[in-house]
């Protein structure tokens, strides 16, 4: 797994999931805002197409990447980081999440075992996203 950061969703799998996410639900859009010509930033791009569905498509794509059939409990360290990178994306920009993916993603951070290069800013960072986690709207609440 190659990460770059301390953000969960700052890997390979968890990019890719989100990459694929978004295009299989927004296309076109997504290529035409991902180009080098676009003035936005690659957050703003996510930003501004994130939704239900990219989420949907992106743990879609995550889980067609594992082994037909393997339940969620059996999925190694790198495959929950990355569920829950993308979990955590679409929270920061708004989206209301499902309860039990959310609350999948709580228990994942809980539990995280991974050595980190930065292991204290990853600690921090992985607080924060609990918090955000904890205080994100669900599809449940969602008006």
């Amino acid at each position: 797994m190659g990460c770059w950061g301390v953000k969960s969703y700052e890997n390979d799998d968890a990019a890719d999931a989100l990459d694929a996410g978004f295009d299989r639900v927004c296309g076109p859009a997504y290529e035409e805002l991902m180009d080098d010509h676009n003035p936005l930033s690659f957050d703003e791009v996510q930003r501004t197409l994130a939704t239900p569905q990219t989420l949907e498509a992106a743990l879609a794509f995550l889980t067609e990447s594992l082994p037909a059939g393997l339940p969620r409990e059996s999925w190694e360290e790198d495959a929950r980081l990355a569920f829950v990178g993308v979990v955590v994306r679409h929270a920061e920009f708004g989206v209301a999440i499902p309860e039990p993916i959310r609350r999948q993603a709580l228990e994942w951070l809980a539990g995280e075992d991974i050595d980190w290069d930065e292991a204290t800013l990853r600690r921090l960072r992985s607080g924060k996203e609990r918090a955000l986690l904890e205080r994100s709207v669900t599809r449940d609440q969602a008006p």
